[in-house]
């Protein structure tokens, strides 16, 4: 945890670097106009890069989850399967070459000092070295930090106690859990997009208020007449833009350091409002699935839930939650209402699991609750985000409409004079 913690901020430190200096060098060369749009420009580039990157490591964790399946369903063993994986990807001098070309737009340096050690492909490696020493696949995951899934951590540290590795990985596979762990990335960009094009409409505002509009006021009391309404309220809110431009630099920086966090960090997700209640929801989907694969290799209800609690796999909050209905059913309390009292188990959902003990299919039953309350939270989500994303959309759509009007309608006004 320390080390990611160490991570993003190293990152974070020199995407601060890049846009001082080059923040202190506009203002050297006179274009100070030019110092906020850059910066918002900067930071939109930033945030579609670490949106690229998501995209491309869920990607290489799908394949990892993959190779790893068919080599314990195949009883192949680990190491030689993922040997096998990485003597197939690309390789050669070329494409270290556009690599390192592509990787100084992200940070100069970064591919020398951070890339060749810790791509994903040297991860891999590292993960079949350990391997073949002997470690536990759960252990030689979690000795390589960013490899692996949290889905995939709790799959190997159940699967392989339990000698159920195979299944364990396979229900990673399932077109729902496929659906859910894609979701985030099909939600960030409704959340970004909004707010790459307001830095972009505000970069192009401020740009046209320190250069274009002042040529405007020449031009226009030159021939003794006044800037149109709509270019006046363009000309002062660029203005406002361009003199008060960091409050707006930090209001967008927290927006996006805030959504930053809810994806990166469970325990913050956990907390934030609106975001913590579909996650919580989702967490206790996993928790339900990952007790049944427990019981239905036959472990005892305390002694599962106390195995989900040390995985480290959940955020703090629900291994608390975990820990407090083990307690209950170690005092005596059906497993039910105790899954209930610690809020693992949904309320509506208490007099199913209860029948289902009483009938003896409790792991199915488990499984099936846990898919349809995270198919249900899923489908929420995922309807809240259609509702909400065109209502900055439109937002956006009248503020870009007024200011090309602003802009523009001088020009209008003036050819027509000319003509007459």
């Amino acid at each position: 945890m320390m080390r990611r913690v160490g991570l993003i901020l190293a990152v974070l430190a020199t995407i601060v670097g890049v846009a001082v200096l080059w923040t202190v060098t506009l203002y050297a060369v006179g274009l100070r106009g030019f110092a906020f749009p850059f910066l918002l420009v900067l930071g939109t580039a930033y945030v579609w890069m670490l949106s690229a990157y998501l995209h491309y490591r869920h990607g290489r964790r799908e394949e990892l989850v993959h190779i790893l399946t068919a080599a314990a369903e195949s009883e192949l063993p680990l190491g030689e399967a993922l040997w096998a994986y990485l003597s197939d990807r690309p390789q050669g001098q070329m494409r270290e070459l556009w690599v390192a070309l592509l990787l100084f737009f992200v940070a100069p340096g970064y591919y020398w000092f951070w890339h060749r050690r810790h791509c994903f492909d040297s991860k891999v490696a590292q993960l079949a070295i350990y391997l073949e020493s002997g470690m536990s696949l759960h252990q030689a995951l979690q000795a390589v930090p960013g490899v692996a899934s949290r889905d995939m951590l709790l799959a190997a540290a159940i699967g392989e106690p339990t000698g159920r590795l195979a299944f364990c990985l396979q229900t990673l596979r399932s077109a729902g859990r496929n659906r859910l762990s894609g979701l985030w990335l099909e939600i960030m960009p409704r959340v970004f997009y909004p707010l790459a094009l307001l830095a972009l409409v505000c970069s192009i505002l401020a740009f046209w208020s320190v250069y274009i509009a002042p040529k405007y006021q020449k031009i226009f009391a030159d021939f003794g007449a006044r800037l149109p309404e709509a270019t006046t309220w363009t000309f002062n809110l660029g203005y406002l833009v361009e003199s008060d431009w960091w409050i707006l630099a930090v209001a967008l920086i927290t927006v996006k350091v805030l959504t930053f966090l809810v994806f990166v960090s469970a325990t913050f997700r956990w907390y934030f409002p609106v975001v913590g209640r579909a996650y919580r929801s989702l967490v206790q989907s996993r928790m339900l699935h990952a007790l049944s694969l427990l019981l239905s290799v036959g472990r005892p209800v305390p002694e599962a839930l106390g195995r989900l609690r040390d995985t480290g796999y959940f955020p703090a909050p629900a291994q608390w939650r975990l820990h407090r209905a083990r307690r209950r059913i170690e005092q005596g309390e059906p497993l039910a209402d105790s899954l209930r009292r610690g809020r693992i188990l949904p309320a509506a959902m208490a007099p199913l699991v209860s029948a289902a003990e009483r009938a003896g299919n409790l792991p199915w039953a488990l499984a099936e609750l846990a898919d349809h309350l995270a198919q249900r939270t899923a489908r929420r989500v995922r309807q809240l985000s259609l509702v909400l994303f065109p209502i900055p959309i439109v937002a956006m759509g009248l503020l870009v409409g007024f200011v090309a009007y602003g802009i523009f309608v001088p020009l209008l006004q003036l050819m027509e004079g000319l003509g007459q």
